[in-house]
């Protein structure tokens, strides 16, 4: 799996938790945040315990670890909830910004901005080299209802202007991560990926985990600790 990150970027693990686990996960999500906006929520691990849990877990360790370091802590959580009710396509891109617990004003840190009131920034390109995301699904996703599409190898390109990335896409050639119920997707943050409207009446729901073996220079610091 390392080999495989490393070198196109991303890898689909298969059956990471059961069924039973992730309908308890979408269960627990459910019944903690009654008001959530419908399409997703930040912070997750922070009002959610066993999502907290799960991220801390040997079966998560064991992917963190594996595919980063040892040393990777949690630095962000986001829960994604897709369906024709709350619908929505992702252009080709990176994720580029980081959440942070205030803003500061550090060379090489840029663009600035406010997601839900956090405060977020554009890292030079070796902190993002030092990330992984993890992607925990609790639906099956294929082209029907927004599973992610990837250009294996795109994070070896670096930080790309926005403007080109589409291009970038048609040029590499793209890749559908299809996935079943407890599978796992991770990928490097530079790694294009994009998700198209659902069209089918299946959920698209996923924990969004994101792990980092770096210090961020002080006084920075990362927002979501654990």
């Amino acid at each position: 799996m390392r080999s495989q990150l490393d070198h196109v970027g991303f890898a689909v693990v298969e059956g990471v938790i059961e069924r039973s686990h992730a309908e308890m996960l979408a269960h627990d999500i459910d019944a903690q945040l009654p008001d959530v906006p419908a399409a997703g929520f930040r912070g997750l691990t922070q009002l959610v315990p066993s999502v907290r849990t799960l991220a801390q877990s040997p079966e998560l360790r064991a992917l963190v670890e594996t595919g980063l370091s040892a040393n990777a802590r949690l630095v962000r959580s986001i829960y994604f909830n897709k369906s024709q009710e709350t619908n929505w396509q992702v252009a080709w891109h990176q994720d580029l910004a980081i959440a942070v617990q205030r803003r500061v004003e550090i060379q090489g840190f840029v663009t600035w901005s406010s997601k839900d009131g956090v405060p977020h920034v554009q890292p030079p390109a070796h902190i993002l080299d030092r990330m992984l995301t993890v992607r925990l699904h609790l639906d099956p996703a294929d082209e029907s209802n927004g599973a992610l599409w990837v250009v294996p190898e795109s994070h070896c390109l670096g930080r790309l202007p926005a403007g080109d990335a589409a291009g970038v896409a048609e040029r590499m050639g793209k890749h559908l991560c299809a996935v079943n119920i407890g599978d796992a997707m991770l990928f490097k943050p530079l790694l294009l990926h994009a998700s198209r409207k659902a069209t089918s009446s299946q959920a698209r729901r996923v924990i969004h985990l994101e792990f980092a073996d770096v210090e961020l220079p002080a006084p920075l610091q990362w927002s979501e600790v654990a």
